[in-house]
């Protein structure tokens, strides 16, 4: 009788008896529409905390074998998704110059809200997330009468708070300065403005100087110097060709200019790459614009408030999409 009683206790636990081997199915995982959030992590701890307001449009987000990609102003997109633990990653190719995807990660959507994700932005000590400092002369600055009277930077500012969430552009263009003084005072500008990026457009007025007859002239070592320093300040510098000049509008715009302003663009190119730096290429957007040259143009070198709203589209786009 104890025999008995003792296998049919066993046989509760085990195959002996005649039992299916197959164990109970484990249940299947439930499927939500989750949305995912690609923030800048500006601290660095991986939590979108709520001074954190800078989104980051067009990442290409993978969960599982799902992908979408994030919307502007938002940095968001939802997807349908197992609510189980899955790979994540970000792919880094879809991500504006500079910033940086997070690690793959295992991660299990939380069962209410959004899934965020952190993009960093390595910034030193010197320079404040959504902050642009336009560094130029009075192609920079802008003229009164014309557009908005801030040259490029206004329009600027509100196209990238528009994709961003946040963003505050700071003019620094001061009239007829040359490259060698931009690179003098671009300390003490970066010191006083914190910007994450440097839109750096110098070396017009360097034809005015006799030192320029012949290229190269100092033109390339200023920006060099210049690019540098931002570097050094802990930022990121965008360093842009130079325009042409308006042929045909006075004596100061001619073809002598126009091929020192070539000779001195393809400098600024080899440049670029050698300091590995973006580079934007405001030369070419307005030999592409599709309208006659004269139109971008309201005197033989600044542009009309069509040239400004191609400076800030050119800017815009450099900024903001993959290298």
């Amino acid at each position: 009788m104890r025999i008995l009683i003792r296998l049919s206790f066993l046989c509760l636990f085990s195959t002996a008896c005649g039992a299916s081997s197959k164990g109970v199915a484990a249940p299947t995982p439930t499927s939500r529409n989750v949305t995912f959030v690609a923030f800048l992590d500006e601290n660095r701890n991986g939590v979108l905390d709520d001074p954190e307001t800078i989104r980051i449009p067009g990442a290409e987000i993978l969960f599982g074998g799902v992908a979408g990609k994030t919307a502007a102003t938002t940095g968001s997109f939802a997807l349908d998704v197992l609510q189980s633990t899955q790979t994540l990653s970000v792919n880094p190719s879809s991500l504006p110059p500079y910033y940086r995807a997070p690690d793959p990660a295992t991660v299990t959507p939380p069962l209410s809200g959004p899934l965020n994700v952190p993009i960093a932005l390595p910034l030193g000590a010197g320079a404040t997330a959504g902050v642009y400092l336009s560094f130029g002369d009075s192609i920079t600055n802008g003229q009164v009468g014309v557009g908005d009277g801030q040259g490029y930077t206004g329009q600027l500012e509100r196209m990238l708070a528009e994709h961003f969430s946040k963003a505050r552009v700071i003019n620094d263009g001061v009239d007829s300065s040359s490259s060698e003084r931009g690179d003098e005072r671009i300390i003490a500008s970066l010191i006083g403005g914190r910007p994450a990026f440097t839109l750096i457009l110098y070396g017009t007025n360097d034809w005015g100087d006799t030192r320029c007859s012949d290229i190269p002239c100092f033109t390339i070592s200023s920006l060099r110097s210049i690019v540098r320093k931002v570097k050094a300040e802990g930022g990121y510098p965008f360093v842009g060709t130079l325009l042409m000049t308006n042929v045909g509008f006075d004596f100061r715009a001619s073809p002598q200019r126009n091929s020192w302003i070539l000779a001195q663009n393809d400098l600024i190119r080899q440049m670029a790459v050698e300091e590995n730096v973006v580079l934007v290429d405001l030369h070419l957007a307005f030999e592409r614009a599709g309208v006659p040259l004269g139109d971008l143009f309201v005197d033989y070198i600044h542009p009309s408030a069509l040239g400004y709203t191609v400076m800030a589209r050119t800017w815009f786009d450099a900024i903001t999409k993959p290298r």
